[in-house]
């Protein structure tokens, strides 16, 4: 499993977190990020941070 060190997300079929190919980039995220534990605690770490960014959370 490669890490991606990146801040930037630059490729949407790749998971940012551990750069492994993504099946599609919505919801084949979201299946990835549920099967793999670590791309998951990086995900909510990333939402947990940019939370405060944003006027209330999204609704997805």
């Amino acid at each position: 499993m490669a890490v991606n060190t990146t801040a930037d997300w630059n490729d949407p079929i790749s998971c940012p977190f551990c750069g492994d190919e993504l099946e599609s980039p919505g919801a084949g995220f979201v299946d990835h990020i549920d099967a793999n534990a670590d791309c998951e605690d990086g995900f909510e770490q990333w939402r947990s941070n940019i939370a405060s960014d944003l006027a209330g959370e999204w609704s997805g």
